[in-house]
């Protein structure tokens, strides 16, 4: 009588379907929100960098028409401007380095190494708009520090910050 009391109490629970929904659900609902938050952070990161990209493009070309030149900008001026056309700052004065560099050969441009050793920052800031015909290399960094609790890549920073960079090499108008 006890063996088939249990038996049938073991049928009627595995044949009772109420709830089924929230538990799959709960099963279901931490892959979907790391996936959710993992595109989030990445649409974020991506904006930021195609940000960053199209203002350096931007305030480059005030070097290369003669313009910084001509107003003695300076370093500090010259990244406020670059962070002023980003859409969104996220820090950027504080964090961004710049460098700008005459290049006087092409065939042997040297790109600054923006990681040292041990995945430290190093990049030595200068800023050489140049003259009239020269070939200006200019080149930013921006830290990124990820807000998500999991990581997108290994390609990371000592302290665990993403680097986003941005370059662009033109030769300078006659001005």
């Amino acid at each position: 009588m006890m063996a088939r009391r249990a038996t049938r109490f073991i049928r009627r629970f595995f044949a009772d379907r109420t709830g089924v929904a929230a538990i799959e659900f709960a099963l279901v609902a931490l892959p979907l929100f790391v996936i959710l938050f993992g595109i989030i952070e990445v649409s974020l990161m991506f904006f930021v960098d195609a940000s960053l990209d199209a203002s350096v493009r931007k305030v480059s070309r005030t070097i290369r028409t003669g313009q910084v030149a001509a107003a003695a900008v300076s370093l500090g001026d010259f990244k406020s401007k670059i962070c002023g056309e980003m859409s969104l700052l996220f820090n950027c004065t504080d964090n961004l380095l710049v460098r700008v560099a005459v290049v006087s050969d092409l065939a042997s441009i040297a790109a600054a190494d923006p990681i040292g050793p041990g995945g430290t920052l190093a990049v030595n800031e200068s800023f050489n708009p140049g003259r009239t015909s020269d070939y200006v290399l200019v080149q930013a960094f921006l830290p990124w520090t990820a807000i998500s609790f999991f990581s997108l890549s290994n390609a990371r920073l000592a302290d665990g910050r993403y680097l986003l960079g941005s370059a662009v090499l033109f030769r300078n108008e006659p001005f």
